[in-house]
């Protein structure tokens, strides 16, 4: 009877459970320092003292501190890559779905803010395989969203549109919030914030048979509590 095989991804990372939930400790670990000293500033042995492990246990499950940055900004893209758009559209109808997907932006953004920025600040220090990963996987989930707006155009919900542009405009909502939620948080919350996306995003270009499905969507949706917008006129 042969061994049985340690499983492993694409990249030959070991994939068992206490692998994974090392690595994830390892990686939250690293986005928080990087985020406090900044990405150069921030050395293996760093993070190492600070989970109180030895820097050999690291390097068992990332390749260097790059590929401990590329793993930080694949995970929250992976987090948006597990909701199954398709099925969404099927299961909730793609109004309904497309909604999701702009909370779904901000959630994310919301949950993983030290992310969002370290992907505008130090991307470039990846190597240029790894931004072009980085790139194929945001394109993927572009292309989701544009799947959603041409059911929701093609349901007679909305009106004609630049999918592809506007599949962009919902990825940059999220990124918004992550940004400037500390120009923001005082006048909004993070579902304040949302349902002024929407008014950008979602309502302007409803057809009367969209409006109608919005409204009806909105009467059987648990109210959101948002804030008072004490900035806003």
């Amino acid at each position: 009877m042969g061994r049985n095989k340690t499983k492993a991804d694409d990249n030959g990372r070991e994939q068992t459970p206490i692998a994974e939930k090392r690595r994830a400790q390892i990686i939250s670990t690293a986005v928080q320092l990087f985020a406090e000293r900044g990405y150069f500033q921030t050395t293996i042995e760093d993070i190492s003292n600070a989970i109180g492990i030895g820097k050999g246990l690291i390097y068992r499950y990332f390749k260097d501190k790059n590929d401990v940055l590329y793993c930080a900004l694949c995970a929250v893209l992976d987090i948006y890559r597990r909701e199954n758009v398709v099925q969404m559209i099927d299961s909730l109808g793609p109004l309904a779905a497309l909604r999701r997907i702009l909370e779904l932006n901000c959630t994310m953004a919301e949950q993983h803010t030290q992310e969002v920025i370290l992907a505008y600040r130090s991307s470039k220090d990846l190597t240029p395989e790894e931004r072009l990963g980085i790139k194929r996987i945001e394109s993927e989930i572009v292309a989701e969203i544009e799947q959603c707006l041409w059911a929701c155009m093609d349901a007679g919900l909305m009106q004609p549109l630049d999918a592809r542009i506007m599949a962009y405009q919902y990825i940059m909502l999220g990124h918004t919030w992550a940004l400037k939620r500390w120009a923001l948080h005082d006048s909004y919350s993070m579902a304040a914030f949302l349902a002024e996306g929407e008014q950008l995003l979602i309502r302007p270009f409803l057809t009367a048979a969209g409006k109608r499905k919005f409204a009806a969507l909105e009467a059987s949706r648990p109210a959101r509590k948002t804030a008072v917008r004490t900035g806003a006129r």
